[in-house]
């Protein structure tokens, strides 16, 4: 009787997380920075680094309260656009789309939009270099995670590859962006919710402080597959854990918006610190079930060198929302 009540319970609960079988969601991440300065005084260095892709997923419930999102597409060229060398004379445009002609579109206005905004790079650039790439799918399955009841996310599969068009020839440049975007979830890893509440149902109170963080591991292997050096030359290693300010940003009829950040200031390689991170759940008011899940973290040095991290898993309700 008990094992029937549970499974009946189970079965309930799914329902009412995923009243809609067809929903879809897109996962999405940027990583860009930069750095300008001088190598012995003398050694102009000028580097910019910026990488981005999405993936539209579906959804369907898994076992004990888990949701199963898997691969539906991918709805905008994935890329990377990086200076190479010391010098920043000459960029490199990685990109991958599943419609050639469309990529070859977003990637030329991609690097119109480049050329606008960052001038300091754009106009010491005398070479250009584009790498187009095909979308391959290894294994059984393109991609997929899950989400636990408490909004932990694990069982990654990561199938896609972008295969360079000139196969086999290499380029010699990493464009790991799938992994990297797998590796990146896992950053959300972390309570969201007070101890004292029962999560995912509340009630929660107005303010409340999250868990003490070290974002080492996680940061380090994202590094690696960034940029192959990294392997061998930075170890990222967070001087001291660091605690999201949790508070109810938005509480209405239809959801509930929880917002946490921190400013902590706190070392991870020579100089560089973590300077702020926010993270953002919305949830569905009436069952809650995600809206969002997102994440911003700056990471710079005193002088302003470094970048940001951009990390966003959104259902997607219209089409306005899919373009």
């Amino acid at each position: 009787m008990k094992k029937t009540f549970t499974v009946i319970s189970i079965f309930m609960l799914t329902s009412a997380l995923f009243p809609n079988r067809d929903l879809t969601y897109r996962l999405e991440y940027q990583i860009c920075g930069s750095a300008v300065s001088r190598l012995l005084l003398v050694i102009p260095i000028r580097v910019y680094y910026d990488a981005s892709a999405a993936i539209d997923l579906k959804v369907r419930p898994g076992p004990d309260g888990a949701a199963v999102f898997t691969y539906a597409g991918i709805p905008r060229s994935a890329y990377i656009i990086r200076t190479l060398g010391f010098s920043g004379k000459t960029l490199a445009l990685l990109s991958v789309d599943q419609d050639e002609a469309a990529g070859k579109i977003f990637i030329d206005q991609l690097l119109l939009q480049w050329q606008k905004q960052t001038p300091e790079f754009s106009e010491r650039v005398k070479t250009i270099k584009k790498f187009p790439h095909q979308l391959t799918t290894t294994g059984p399955e393109a991609f997929a995670f899950e989400r636990d009841g408490q909004g932990y996310y694990n069982n990654f599969t990561v199938g896609l590859e972008p295969r360079y068009k000139y196969h086999p020839a290499q380029i010699g440049i990493y464009f790991k962006i799938f992994p990297t975007l797998a590796e990146l979830l896992k950053l959300l890893n972390h309570r969201f919710t007070p101890g004292q509440a029962s999560a995912p149902f509340g009630p929660f109170p107005a303010e409340w402080t999250g868990d003490g963080l070290d974002f080492s591991d996680s940061l380090n292997r994202v590094a690696v597959l960034l940029e192959k050096i990294v392997r061998s030359k930075v170890t990222v290693k967070q001087k001291s854990p660091l605690r999201l300010h949790f508070r109810i940003a938005a509480n209405n009829s239809e959801e509930m918006e929880i917002c946490g950040e921190s400013y902590p200031d706190v070392p991870l390689w020579k100089g560089f610190m973590i300077r702020e991170i926010f993270r953002r759940v919305r949830l569905r008011q009436a069952d809650r079930a995600l809206l969002a899940d997102e994440l911003w973290m700056g990471v710079r040095n005193s002088k302003g060198q470094g970048g940001f991290c951009r990390l966003q898993l959104k259902m997607i309700e219209s089409e306005e929302d899919k373009k």
